[in-house]
């Protein structure tokens, strides 16, 4: 293993030489799209994730890297997950749309996987400079201007009517909104996902309970994943089936207990 904080260093050094200067100083040329208009990188994006896969790799002899950018070029690199080798995993910005309006709703992320085991995650927000990491058995830490904090589960509220909800409600079709609407009161509330450098954060402090995604891409969700695991959550793919480093099929629910995960699928997903 390594270092949580030498990485969470590594990667603040990263945002503030690739990613920072650029925020709201983005050129004519320096967003592009890939497969859409909604789908869009930036030349931050690209420096970040090389930047980053450089210095991570040098920490552990014989790692692979798979970043989002990276596998935009090159799927075949999703290989490394089934490699058994120590592989990091970059989301170089979580969030591009956001940073490229200049918005400051975007976040770095990386994690430390082998095989199917989550070893490492790491979630930084630049402009705020606050970062959450977690380590294997060793906790979920909150550092916030050099305030370091060790996370305890959230308290999650007895009562399925108290629970707050994120549900990806893109691409929905009109017919499955309403079917939504219908069943959105046995919740507290249930707004919509975000990036998840932001949802993430939201679940370990307890300000949303559970969340529901469509896609789950290993650099969105695995840095997350391996500290709402830590912390007591579990997930599983729409279909109750285990979920796996690189398999973005299916969705990913991720709740605190089996029993909310039981009834999330039921009402909003049956």
């Amino acid at each position: 293993m390594v270092e949580i904080d030498l990485v969470a260093r590594i990667i603040r050094e990263v945002a503030a030489a690739e990613i920072l200067p650029r925020w709201r100083n983005l050129g004519s040329g320096d967003v592009v799209a890939k497969t859409g208009p909604n789908d869009i990188v930036t030349v931050a994006d690209r420096a970040a994730e090389e930047h980053l896969s450089a210095r991570l790799k040098d920490l552990i002899v014989g790692s692979q890297v798979v970043g989002e950018e990276g596998v935009h070029a090159n799927a075949s690199v999703l290989g490394y997950f089934t490699s058994g080798t120590p592989v990091w995993v970059i989301d170089p910005i979580d969030g591009t749309s956001a940073f490229a309006k200049g918005d400051p709703e975007f976040a770095v992320m990386v994690a430390l996987v082998r095989g199917e085991e989550l070893l490492a995650g790491w979630i930084l927000a630049p402009v705020s400079g606050e970062i959450h990491m977690a380590e294997r058995g060793s906790g979920v830490w909150r550092d916030d201007a050099g305030k370091s904090v060790r996370l305890e589960p959230p308290t999650i509220p007895a009562e399925r009517n108290g629970l707050v909800g994120l549900l990806g409600r893109r691409a929905m079709t009109d017919a499955r909104r309403a079917q939504i609407n219908s069943r959105a009161g046995a919740f507290a509330a249930l707004g919509d996902v975000s990036c998840a450098g932001i949802d993430y954060p939201r679940l370990l402090t307890g300000k949303a309970h559970f969340a529901v995604y469509n896609k789950s891409e290993p650099w969105d969700h695995l840095p997350g994943l391996t500290m709402a695991q830590e912390l007591g959550f579990v997930f599983s793919k729409h279909d109750g089936s285990r979920y796996r480093p690189g398999d973005n099929t299916g969705g990913l629910i991720v709740a605190p207990n089996d029993e909310v995960g039981a009834a999330v699928r039921r009402l909003l997903l049956d």
